[in-house]
């Protein structure tokens, strides 16, 4: 079993909005924690078993953060990696670096059969993100620096948090859409003649082409039990577009409507 909810966008903004919480939470109750911050939990995910299938199943989400003055931080949030963050204003962030993708395995789900592994290891990931009053809106391209996908995804979000409860907690909601390069595209959802004659589920061969992969939309809710300790819930739903839609493994074998469910809680000092 790999920890397919790492791939996720929603889950770059929900351990965002997770992270930003706790910092709110700490300032407004003046601790002081000096330049280090460490953050470790745990949570689940349900969702589906691989993109665009329409088979479900639970997954452990480890959360681990080590972070030096905000500017950099090896972490699992969106997949094992090291992120940097050489700009970083006020009201903007530019973060940079490296993280893991598990990829997928051809023994996740019977439609998979004969199709291979999906090996997939470091990422380069290049982000920025402004920040107005309750909104936020971001850019993120990653490229896969080796592995079988050997793509670009290209992904743009929006989104607002409200505090309530006397900034104890809050609810946010996040829209993201992202497009994907040609290798990409064809890597996840193309199937090639040799694939297809393999296929145990008699699959038939597909090319897919570059293009938006799909859109979504997150609703977030996370409260601070203490200083220390925030819980966190969301739910996500997303609609696979074009190629991502109509490739068999998602329009015969799955469903280009996909839903994710996360609960997790976080330590941090």
């Amino acid at each position: 079993m790999t920890f397919k909810g790492f791939r996720s966008v929603f889950f770059l903004a929900a351990f965002a909005a997770m992270l930003q919480t706790g910092v709110a939470v700490a300032q407004d109750a003046g601790d002081d924690a000096g330049d280090w911050r460490v953050e470790t939990g745990a949570g689940v995910i349900f969702s589906p078993d691989y993109e665009g299938s329409d088979d479900y199943e639970a997954s452990p989400v480890p959360v681990l953060e080590v972070s030096w003055k905000d500017r950099i931080a090896l972490t699992t949030k969106g997949g094992p990696g090291l992120i940097a963050t050489p700009f970083l204003g006020e009201n903007y962030r530019i973060d940079t670096g490296l993280r893991y993708d598990f990829g997928r395995d051809e023994d996740d789900n019977d439609a998979l059969r004969g199709l291979g592994d999906l090996d997939v290891g470091a990422v380069g990931v290049l982000k920025a993100s402004y920040e107005f009053g309750q909104f936020e809106t971001g850019v993120e391209l990653g490229h896969d620096l080796g592995g079988d996908r050997d793509g670009t995804t290209a992904t743009v979000e929006f989104g607002m948090t409200q505090p309530i409860l006397d900034r104890r907690a809050f609810v946010g909601l996040t829209a993201d859409a992202t497009w994907a390069s040609d290798d990409y595209m064809q890597n996840t959802f193309g199937i090639s003649a040799t694939q297809a004659a393999r296929s145990g589920a008699g699959l038939s061969a597909f090319d897919a082409e570059a293009g938006f992969k799909d859109v979504g939309l997150s609703a977030m809710v996370g409260y601070s039990v203490t200083e220390n300790v925030s819980v966190i819930t969301m739910a996500k739903y997303s609609r696979l577009l074009n190629d991502a839609a109509d490739s068999p493994l998602v329009d015969r074998e799955g469903s280009a409507n996909q839903f994710q469910l996360f609960l997790g809680a976080s330590y941090r000092w």
